[in-house]
């Protein structure tokens, strides 16, 4: 028996507008607006029907859930970078922090 250790979602890429790609078990997808669009092998991007949107919820799911993710990981890397301080050298020694042989 072997087991596959591929995720069954992985993020792709975002890009400057917003849009997102995906791969979603063996399909890519791609996000334009609301509006998904699959990925043939070729490149060419093909709009996904409302039939399909019935039958397979969890395509809007997926990506819904992942843009939740990226927002809170870019919020969470600019809060980093504007909260974190580092301080001089002279500083810690003035204030007794830094401690060298």
């Amino acid at each position: 028996m072997t087991t596959s250790t591929q995720k069954f979602s992985e993020f792709i890429s975002q890009d400057e507008e917003g849009n997102i790609r995906m791969r979603l078990g063996h399909s890519t997808y791609f996000e334009k607006g609301r509006h998904i669009y699959v990925v043939n092998k070729d490149g060419t991007e093909q709009l996904i029907t409302l039939e399909v949107h019935a039958a397979k919820p969890w395509i809007r799911e997926n990506f819904e859930r992942e843009r939740a993710f990226q927002q809170r990981k870019t919020m969470a890397i600019r809060l980093q970078k504007s909260l974190t301080r580092s301080y001089p050298k002279s500083f810690k020694r003035a204030k007794g922090s830094l401690f060298w042989a």
